[in-house]
């Protein structure tokens, strides 16, 4: 079912599906997002920039180098590390990049030694006022996709199982506003999906490549519109891996929202789905759907809004709530199905927190299946201040059906963090999590995992600050394939 549109801004993230056109290139994606920068740069005031490049060198003992369940060795690992973060933003531009390579030379295990790299960046630029915008975001990130492959405690070169994954996107789009009454939206986007083998420890075989492209037409409720909302959305969505498999989703929806009193409002939806999809029966999640619910909107402190009906062949609902108890609180949960490519979820997943700062995406919630999946995904987060301190939780429960075959599977995972400043130059940090696959593809897949960490950071100013750091890893598996790592981690940085 679709979601309500609550206001009239152009949206970051799209809902709708499009339509197959000619394959861009790696180069020309990345040209694009560079050619996003360049015109970002060209247009700004250089007092609203910042460039910080920095270098790191690190000194770090494991029990477990090659992370593996049956051959623990322990080793000294030194690491060099290099690079730097843009940030800027003006009346017409936001712009955030940053890159960063490592050089690891093991002490004993010298197959090992190896570089990594990472890339994030994304932005928006506005090239006509209030008309015409191009969004950008680009990832390019060493990942292990699989829970049950070799892992470490630490981000390090690693024996095995690893891939380098790129995911770029350009989004240009142009809104028209109807003398108030309704506001359109005209976008087009463009995704691409890269695997290629990284330094050390590549897979056997790395999942597909995969391409694709969308046009999304939006018209939604003006600002004369007082008390109903309403919006029409229209897309479609064509994507093609290098394999030779489709996948097509044409949608159309309408949704509205009435208000009932100054608590409550009435809100519903209806459209239709046409799925064209390699190897699965389109049938299945084709067709008519429809759903209705309520909004709970008391106070500008609370929103609860939740929709059920029916969708892709099965009833689903839809949840969105978020709740500030304090105003140094924020509580948020959401529940969302969807049909969608493997390239598609690694668009989705965010790379920005809650600040609004770059974050390393976190594309191993769930492995990474190169099928097409409905997926069901409960979220939520809880994150806070109070004085020196800074808390956050979160959990997420996703399972996913994979359409190909039929199977499923079903992940929970649960993180939580603390950080104090004890001293205006020193910081500790201390961050836990479990994740647990309560349902596998098979029995083989279907394990558990304990991280834990502490971090002491102290800032010996002029932009030199040290780090001591310990983590720990214990995966339970139910293939035998058990791990436990121990980490003690030294390092400093210079900014400049």
């Amino acid at each position: 079912m679709g979601l309500i549109v609550r206001d009239n801004i152009p949206r970051e993230t799209s809902t709708a599906y499009p339509v197959s056109l000619p394959i861009l290139s790696l180069l020309k994606v990345t040209a694009l997002v560079g050619g996003l920068a360049c015109a970002t740069l060209s247009v700004s005031n250089a007092n609203e920039w910042s460039f910080v490049p920095y270098i790191d060198v690190s000194e770090q003992y494991t029990d477990n180098a090659f992370g593996s369940s049956s051959d623990e060795k322990s080793d000294f690992i030194t690491t060099f590390d290099t690079g730097f973060k843009i940030t800027g933003e003006t009346l017409r531009t936001d712009l955030s990049l940053s890159y960063n390579i490592s050089q690891d030379y093991y002490a004993h295990n010298h197959e090992l030694d190896g570089y990594r790299q990472r890339f994030l960046g994304i932005g928006n630029i506005e090239l006509v006022s209030d008309r015409f915008f191009v969004d950008s975001r680009i990832t390019f990130t060493e990942e292990t996709l699989s829970s049950a492959g070799a892992t470490s405690a630490t981000d390090r070169t690693q024996s095995s199982d690893r891939t380098q994954v790129f995911n770029g996107e350009v989004s240009p789009y142009y809104v028209h506003n109807f003398a108030g009454w309704a506001l359109g939206i005209a976008r087009y986007s463009y995704s691409e999906t890269i695997f290629s083998e990284p330094n050390v420890g590549a897979n056997s075989s790395n999942p597909s490549d995969s391409q694709s492209n969308e046009i999304q037409l939006d018209l939604t409720s003006g600002r004369r519109f007082t008390n109903l909302k309403w919006a029409f959305e229209n897309g479609l969505i064509s994507s093609e891996d290098e394999g030779g498999e489709n996948f097509v989703h044409i949608s159309s929806l309408v949704n509205g929202q009435v208000p009932l009193n100054r608590y409550f409002s009435f809100i519903g939806t209806m459209g239709y789905d046409d799925f064209d999809v390699d190897g699965i029966d389109d049938d299945a999640v084709s067709g008519l759907f429809g759903g209705a619910g309520v909004r709970f909107h008391p106070n500008s402190r609370t929103d609860f809004s939740v929709q059920v009906g029916h969708r892709f062949g099965d009833p689903v609902f839809d949840l969105d709530a978020s709740y500030s108890p304090t105003s140094l609180d924020t509580l948020t949960a959401s529940y969302r199905v969807s049909v969608q490519t493997a390239e598609q979820s690694l668009v989705d997943t965010d790379i920005l927190d809650e600040q609004g700062e770059l974050i390393r995406p976190n594309f191993t919630v769930a492995d990474y299946v190169d099928d097409v999946t409905k997926s069901e995904m409960f979220i939520i987060r809880w994150n806070g201040s109070r004085r020196r301190n800074s808390y956050g939780l979160s959990g997420n429960l996703i399972k996913r059906e994979f359409l190909s075959d039929n199977s499923d599977d079903l992940v929970l995972s649960l993180n939580a963090n603390i950080g104090r400043q004890l001293t205006p130059r020193a910081d500790l940090s201390l961050n836990t999590g479990f994740s647990e696959v309560l349902e596998g593809q098979t029995t083989a897949d279907e394990d558990t995992t304990y991280t834990f960490g502490v971090t002491y950071q102290y800032s010996f100013g002029n932009g030199l600050a040290g780090t001591a750091a310990y983590n720990f890893l214990n995966r339970d598996s139910k293939s035998g394939g058990d791990l436990l790592e121990n980490a003690i981690t030294l390092s400093i940085r210079k900014t400049f």
